[in-house]
Formats: C-alpha cells, structure tokens, sequence
C-alpha cells in the first residue's frame, strides 16, 4: 500500500498512525498540496490528500472513508468495533475533531488565498468558535475518561491525539493547553507512543 500526503496534514497523520498502530506495512509517498499538486492529481484528481492506495491498484480517498476500509479488513482490531453503542460514539468523537479541523484549515487558508484586504474577521473569529466549541465537547468527554489513551486507544484517541497537536501547532491561541487540561493530557500520553513517533509532522 502507499499513503499519498505529509504527516503534517493531520488527516493524513491520523491514517499514518492507524496503520503503525495496526502494524499494516505501507510506503509513505511524502506530496505536498502546496507544491505537488499535479503529481497528487495522479493519485486524486480533486488534488486532495490522504490517499492510499492499495496493492489491488485501487485508490482510497478522504481519511474517513479509508480508515472505515481499513479496518473492516483487520480480523480482531480494538480501534473500532464493527457495529453498535460504542461504534457511533467513537465516530461521533471522530466528526466533532475532524470537523473542528477542517474549521481550522479554512482559517489558515483564508489568509493565504485571499487579498488582505478582502479578509473577513468576523468571519475567521466565527470558525474559530465552532472549533474551540468543538474541544469543548471533547474536553467534557476526555475529563469524564472517555478519551484514556495510551494502549487503550480506540480511533477516537488517536484521532483528536493527532488533530490536537496539530492546532497546538498552528493556533495555539485556540488549542490552549490551559483551557483544554484533558486534551493537552491525552496529547502527551499518545505522542510517545511508537505508532505516533513513526509519524512526525513534517516542518
């Protein structure tokens, strides 16, 4: 398999790390969607990133949708179950992180695509409430234990793992490890972990 994409994307971290997790070998094919965006368009023509694809030749797009194929094919796995109670909480842990980060890369590229003075402030403040909204409901959660971490791990943990330290990263003056404890707490049992290791964020 090869996984198309920088770990510095945290959609392609967050499958990068899933399959280090599950021990599923793969090439990492290190593209940029700043600066290989035809070479991507080979793999996706939207352009978009991750991608993996599979030693059947078939290409898998958006990390979701991957992941959900991925581990439907991993006999035994404890990162998701297959159906019931605790399947749609994991997922909807899943949606409200990968939701917030998608918030979160409007906000980088609203700056970078658009004249200065055609930036809306009131309109970048506004996404970024709906993502420290977002950590919000995560914070509740991990504070009532519901995000341990560690090699308790289900794809949530690592999922908002990953999408933490990407914020971190990018905004801390919205992931601020102050107003969300639990959240900075899940981060720094998960970084060390050697699937995360394998997966540093590029610079």
């Amino acid at each position: 398999m090869i996984l198309v994409g920088r770990y510095a994307s945290p959609f392609v971290r967050r499958v990068g790390v899933t399959l280090q997790w599950l021990g599923v070998p793969y090439e990492h094919k290190v593209l940029s969607t700043a600066k290989d965006v035809e070479a991507i368009r080979a793999f996706n023509p939207m352009a978009k990133v991750p991608v993996l694809v599979l030693d059947n030749g078939e290409h898998l797009v958006d990390s979701s949708a991957i992941l959900d194929s991925v581990l439907e094919h991993i006999p035994g796995q404890r990162l998701l179950p297959a159906s019931g109670d605790e399947r749609r909480r994991i997922l909807q842990l899943c949606a409200v992180m990968t939701n917030g980060l998608d918030k979160a890369i409007q906000i980088i590229y609203e700056p970078m695509k658009r004249p200065p003075e055609k930036i809306h402030e009131p309109y970048l403040e506004s996404l970024r409430d709906q993502v420290r909204a977002g950590l919000a409901m995560l914070e509740s959660v991990a504070a009532q234990g519901g995000l341990p971490g560690g090699e308790d791990s289900t794809l949530a943990d690592i999922t908002v793992a990953v999408g933490w330290r990407f914020l971190t990263r990018t905004m801390p003056q919205v992931a601020d490890k102050m107003a969300f404890p639990h959240l900075a707490g899940l981060s720094a049992r998960s970084e060390p972990l050697p699937a995360f290791m394998a997966c540093q964020p590029e610079a």
